[in-house]
């Protein structure tokens, strides 16, 4: 008799296309067909005998924690920390170079997946190879027992999306601060002929200090590189895609400043400018409506603040920014002017710690001007969904 972990793992193969119904059905029957016989195997056993999957892939489809199998020869896996479509997140320990690591572990349905797993590669291979302080360094890409991981650098804090819902919003000069390290990233990855394509607040983690850092290059697109996985398709996250991309049209570094754009957008406001019933209305509105002027009025920012959303956000790419430097200058010399300088927000606190509950605050900053005073600090939510 099929177990409750037998019937999950069905339909997780079904749903994804790995197999058919009529293959789940038959794996099932004959594993019926063996237990009356007095032989007892898993689903994942059976589908091994039949050469559904492989026989080094059956381990990974196991319930057990990784902290508790450790079957990563090189790192010591102390938590669970993220969990994203195509992989699981750990924070983990090289065991040799006492290396802090954010050890990124492929599903193993994305692994019998070719195109899944292929992405998976290419993105592991590409932060490997990059090297710029805000995106997030790669190190390694194995596969171990079955397992196949990327390891990185480990960075402490949370994504923006989670300091943006708990404290409501963030201040012009913090969102500016970031966005200008993002954009800085962005360069770099323009200059590496790289479009990142899913620009949005839970793709930059940022720290006590509000060092931020770009990750998940899984739909970049590889410019003058032939692509036949996601072309001629819309792919990203459909709140912050640019016209263009919406329309599944080619695409280059302006599409990521405009997916900037809604970020700074959000990050002032605290909320996505356009939204809908499904991803098709929205993807409507991203093509079709204007940024509304007098919603970004009723929010209380900077003119300079405003002039960059509206100028990152403009419909047409030849009115956008063109290059990524232009914003880095732009608000290098506004926040020189207001004499600008993060500072911490908080002490990092253990994981699960509750922070006080005071309503939503801005993050602090300070400046030549007389500091705004805004309660309490709070730390940086440490939710799981880093990494991803």
């Amino acid at each position: 008799m099929a177990t409750k972990r037998d019937i999950e793992i069905a339909s997780l193969l079904f749903r994804t296309g790995i197999l058919t119904q009529e293959e789940i059905q038959s794996a099932l029957g004959y594993q019926g067909q063996l237990l009356t016989q007095g032989k007892v195997l898993s689903l994942i056993d059976v589908l091994v005998e039949r050469g559904h999957i492989p026989e080094d892939s059956a381990v990974t489809f196991s319930e057990e924690p990784l902290e508790k199998t450790q079957p990563l020869e090189n790192y010591e896996i102390h938590e669970f920390v993220g969990d994203g479509a195509s992989a699981r997140v750990y924070r983990g320990t090289h065991k040799t170079r006492g290396l802090a690591v954010a050890i990124k572990v492929l599903h193993p349905e994305q692994e019998l997946q070719r195109k899944a797993m292929k992405r998976f590669m290419r993105e592991a291979h590409l932060l490997c190879k990059l090297r710029h302080p805000n995106i997030v360094r790669g190190y390694e890409v194995r596969k171990v027992n079955g397992y196949r991981y990327v390891s990185m650098e480990w960075f402490p804090g949370g994504t923006v999306l989670e300091e943006i819902d708990r404290r409501g919003c963030l201040d012009g000069p913090s969102a500016l601060h970031i966005t200008r390290q993002i954009a800085s990233a962005l360069d770099y990855l323009h200059s590496k002929g790289i479009v990142h394509r899913d620009i949005k607040p839970g793709n930059v983690l940022v720290d006590h200090g509000l060092n931020a850092k770009l990750i998940d290059l899984g739909l970049c697109h590889l410019v003058n590189q032939a692509s036949s996985e996601t072309e001629g398709t819309t792919v990203g996250t459909v709140g912050y895609i640019s016209p263009e991309q919406a329309k599944g049209s080619e695409v280059d570094v302006r599409s990521d400043i405009y997916s900037l754009g809604v970020s700074l957008y959000h990050m002032v406001s605290g909320e996505v400018p356009f939204s809908g019933d499904d991803d098709f209305e929205v993807m409507s509105k991203q093509i079709m409506q204007s940024l509304k002027s007098d919603r970004l009025k009723s929010i209380n920012i900077s003119p300079n603040v405003h002039y960059c959303i509206e100028k990152m956000m403009a419909k047409d790419p030849e009115i956008r920014y063109q290059k990524p430097t232009t914003i880095v200058k732009d608000i290098d010399e506004y926040l020189d002017s207001v004499g600008f300088a993060p500072i911490p927000t908080a002490k990092p606190v253990d994981e699960g710690a509750d922070a006080p509950d005071d309503g939503p605050k801005k993050i602090d900053i300070v400046s030549k001007r007389k500091r705004r005073s805004s309660g309490p600090s709070k730390p940086i939510s440490r939710r799981r969904r880093r990494y991803r």
